[in-house]
């Protein structure tokens, strides 16, 4: 990567760093992708118990890979619905 390029991807990213919502939690801001984060880890472990009740954990394989398409595609789905604007 040349100088220009890497100098023109960190003003970039320097310029991007206000478009992020931030949510006020008893006076400390908390950047929403964190929460998001968060409450998909909160919902994955949900997930993991009703898998492990229901018998499915033995035909989620590989279980890495699969854990990790739950996670994120439950991080995603929380800020759809609750930061994406129109």
């Amino acid at each position: 990567m040349s100088r220009w390029s890497a100098l023109l991807v960190i003003v970039l990213m320097m310029t991007m760093t206000g478009c992020d919502p931030q949510l006020n939690l008893a006076g400390a801001y908390i950047p929403a992708w964190l929460a998001c984060t968060v409450s998909a880890l909160f919902v994955f472990w949900l997930c993991h118990l009703v898998f492990l009740k229901t018998g499915l954990l033995p035909y989620l394989k590989p279980l890495v890979v699969v854990y990790a398409a739950l996670i994120v595609f439950l991080s995603c789905l929380c800020w759809l619905l609750f930061f994406a604007t129109r």
